[in-house]
């Protein structure tokens, strides 16, 4: 089990699913922009990992909520 009450700035992909609450598999497909009426997630990559920053998913939650509510 990830410990995702540690604010670190940048999580890996299975961090991020845990921040998320949704699947490493799920969160990879947001990520390449596979999921319809979903906007891709902002990553970054080192090698083959993927790393995505806490205030990134911040602000897709965000602006995917604005967007769901018609306030965009």
């Amino acid at each position: 089990m990830i410990n995702t009450k540690d604010q670190t700035p940048v999580m890996t992909l299975k961090q991020a699913a845990a921040y998320l609450q949704v699947s490493k598999a799920h969160l990879s497909n947001v990520i390449n922009g596979k999921v319809p009426g979903v906007p891709a997630l902002r990553c970054f990559r080192v090698g083959r990992r993927i790393l995505i920053k806490r205030e990134w998913v911040d602000e897709w939650m965000e602006s995917a909520d604005l967007e769901a509510t018609g306030e965009w």
